[in-house]
């Protein structure tokens, strides 16, 4: 699905001016002294900033990084030994028998989430496959492929005897930067980054000053997956006190 142009995210420039500010490098001019667009460093140190931001928010259900694909076609399964399954990789689809590519998974895959079927060429609906936590059972070659697996960096199912399309959802990898323009994919996400940045920056020098920016920036973090997880709610959920009726009173239900 193609990115619409948004001026809701921050670009990689803003967030290196900002880092710069916080450390100080600003005396002479906004592209600084030390932590410049072009030092040898500043990349290697935002990417590691940014990874560690796209984790932490994965790991709080944090759900920007979700996107969707189909894989097509998953031809019929080369074998009928119900012992042997078929998979997809990086390097493509093996079918028990061969290996095609394509189809092969997507390059910023992280982790698949949720897998559909459908015949190849038809329009009916998609089916839900259910995904097996401790390893595919041993099935016997119907037109469905049902069931799947992941381990070894692969999909794994018993195949089918006709041809599948296969619409995945996953957990994609998004933070990686190249250049000054690139741009942040994460609603809010600038101020974080920047002191994961200031942080990283600073640790050889200032640990003391490490230690602020990266609560500062874990705070910015927390704020982001909370905002996120609780706009996923229906209605804000609290506890009642104990001893308390449904509308806060004191009322004893048991007399």
């Amino acid at each position: 699905m193609p990115i619409i142009p948004t001026t809701a995210y921050a670009s990689v420039e803003g967030t290196l001016t900002l880092a710069r500010a916080l450390i100080n490098d600003m005396l002479v001019s906004q592209a600084g002294e030390i932590l410049t667009d072009n030092a040898p460093f500043t990349f290697p140190m935002l990417n590691e900033c940014a990874d560690y931001m796209e984790r932490e928010l994965k790991n709080h259900g944090y759900n920007t990084f979700t996107k969707e694909t189909v894989l097509s076609p998953i031809t019929p399964k080369g074998t009928q030994d119900p012992g042997t399954f078929v998979n997809i990789s990086d390097s493509g689809y093996y079918d028990g028998n061969i290996n095609h590519n394509p189809p092969m998974l997507p390059e910023d895959m992280d982790t698949p989430l949720d897998l559909w079927e459908r015949q190849t060429g038809s329009q009916e609906y998609w089916i839900p496959m259910d995904r097996q936590l401790d390893g595919l059972p041993s099935l016997s070659l119907t037109s469905r492929l049902r069931v799947w697996a992941y381990y070894q960096d692969a999909i794994f199912m018993p195949g089918a005897n006709q041809s599948e399309d296969l619409r995945l959802r996953y957990s994609s990898v998004g933070l990686t930067f190249i250049t000054p323009n690139d741009i942040i994919q994460i609603r809010g996400a600038q101020n974080a980054l920047a002191n994961l940045l200031a942080a990283v920056f600073v640790n050889s020098r200032d640990p003391g000053a490490a230690v602020g920016f990266s609560n500062a920036a874990d705070a910015m973090i927390r704020q982001l997956y909370l905002t996120n997880t609780r706009s996923k709610q229906r209605r804000t959920q609290t506890r009642i006190r104990y001893g308390a009726g449904w509308n806060g009173s004191s009322r004893n239900f048991n007399r």
